[in-house]
């Protein structure tokens, strides 16, 4: 089975989830991204042949990404985060960067660029997408407002990656010539930046980490 690699780009934990820091405190804040971060790679660690590598420069979010089976690159760029629109072109340049070093060592790979808040995802909607991808050879998830995408899947190995994440991203890659997953996906397609998203990812069901996270801040899931 061709191994896939998935990228998973994580800023510095104090700067991560800006749009939260009305609700929560800086240090909680950081608390969340590093339990939708547990709960991501566990999902990633489900899918048969899959290979999670963080994208960081954080060195408390690289000793969590490695306790949990995650190979480990620099973030040459310093801190990008998704969730942060005016670091959207250092986030893609890091992502390059990491694709480009993953297909140096292994040129056959397959690979995704995956969102870190995805505390809902399960790891058969990711493996339905993958082989969706593989199917077409260039795919992405939008999330769950269209606007933004959670996931590039990048199955021709002799190409570059060509990320275009941030603010309007779900439009650029579709014009770029990936083909756009849909269907029933939730947990793959509910990133989280508000307050109302915590509460869609506590009814959807995330994963424990994030449920305990969710408890100790005053969240209940739905049921």
């Amino acid at each position: 089975m061709t191994a896939v690699h998935v990228l998973v780009p994580v800023k510095g934990l104090r700067l991560a989830k800006t749009r939260l820091a009305h609700a929560l405190e800086p240090d909680l804040r950081g608390d969340l991204v590093v339990a939708m971060l547990v709960d991501t790679l566990a999902a990633v660690g489900g899918v048969d042949g899959a290979i999670p590598t963080v994208v960081t420069s954080d060195p408390d979010v690289a000793e969590v990404a490695s306790a949990h089976g995650a190979r480990l690159l620099p973030d040459p760029a310093g801190a990008p985060g998704p969730d942060d629109h005016g670091s959207a072109a250092r986030l893609n340049a890091a992502l390059g960067a990491a694709a480009a070093t993953v297909r140096a060592r292994d040129p056959g790979t397959d690979l995704i660029a995956l969102q870190a808040d995805l505390p809902a995802l399960r790891s058969t909607e990711l493996a339905s997408a993958l082989a969706e991808a593989r199917r077409a050879g260039r795919a992405m998830v939008p999330d769950h407002d269209g606007d933004g995408t959670t996931a590039l899947l990048h199955c021709t190995p002799d190409t570059p990656l060509r990320p275009a994440f941030g603010p309007g991203s779900a439009a650029r890659h579709a014009a770029s010539g990936a083909l756009v997953l849909t269907g029933d996906r939730p947990g793959l397609r509910h990133d989280v930046d508000t307050v109302d998203d915590l509460v869609a990812v506590a009814r959807i069901g995330a994963g424990a980490a994030t449920s305990a996270m969710l408890a100790r801040i005053g969240f209940v899931s739905a049921s």
